[in-house]
């Protein structure tokens, strides 16, 4: 009989055991699943953010995209004009005052640096995870390609402009910021002396580099729109929201 009910009692007490280890089990599970729903909703609020940066990225490149379309044709225009392949046109002005101007593109990184310091990437698709660190690889070498593009004007373009070229600065110049400045000025206005600048090779070497420069920084702005357009594309089949409509 004692043999009976320490049977009987090991039995009762494995159950418990048991039903500990299974209560145990389940709590475990619903808080992983409830940690995991958690988490799946932070990754799709900072998505939403995220989706909201590259729009305005994207608005951002496709201006700067423009205006390096512009400077390749001011830049080449300018040249044709130096090796008299074309005559030259009072707009000469406007193009070698257009290429002093600096740009930088500046993305809105908020959302990703939130995804990243919450550790949510591992958590993101494969191909949306590999889509965004490549746009954000691809950033640091736009802001690289930028800085030598800035450097080279800031150094050697826009002084020697400003030495050797100060005929831009006129009331008659069609660069709008440079007119409205000049447009109260009564001082005769002066043109570019064709013999000075047809024989000026050092402008005709920075014209070339400006040419080149805004070359490179239009195809990479191309680059960071195609590369931004399809992370949106995978920020919607992650969140299962229809795709934008093409512009």
């Amino acid at each position: 009989m004692s043999q009976n009910k320490v049977t009987r009692y090991l039995a009762y007490a494995l159950g418990e055991i048991a039903l500990v280890v299974i209560g145990i089990l389940i709590a475990l599970q619903i808080d992983t699943w409830n940690e995991e729903k958690k988490v799946e909703k932070s990754i799709a609020s900072h998505l939403v953010i995220l989706r909201q940066n590259l729009k305005e990225d994207q608005a951002q490149l496709r201006e700067l995209k423009s205006m390096m379309t512009s400077s390749v044709h001011y830049a080449d225009t300018a040249l044709l004009q130096m090796r008299t392949q074309i005559p030259m046109s009072k707009s000469l002005k406007k193009y070698l005052g257009m290429l002093e101007l600096e740009h930088q593109f500046r993305p809105n990184r908020n959302a990703f640096e939130t995804i990243t310091q919450s550790n949510e990437v591992p958590s993101l698709s494969q191909p949306l995870q590999t889509a965004l660190l490549d746009y954000y690889a691809l950033i640091a070498r736009v802001n690289e390609r930028e800085q030598i593009a800035n450097n080279q004007i800031q150094g050697k373009y826009e002084p020697y402009i400003n030495v050797h070229y100060p005929e831009i600065f006129q009331k008659d110049s069609e660069w709008e910021f440079v007119k409205n400045a000049y447009k109260d000025d009564p001082r005769e206005i002066v043109q570019i002396a064709p013999e000075k600048f047809l024989a000026d090779h050092t402008m005709e070497a920075l014209l070339v580099s400006r040419y080149y420069q805004s070359m490179m920084l239009e195809a990479y702005y191309g680059d960071l729109l195609r590369a931004s357009d399809e992370i949106l594309g995978l920020i919607g089949e992650n969140t299962k929201e229809p795709p934008d409509p093409l512009p």
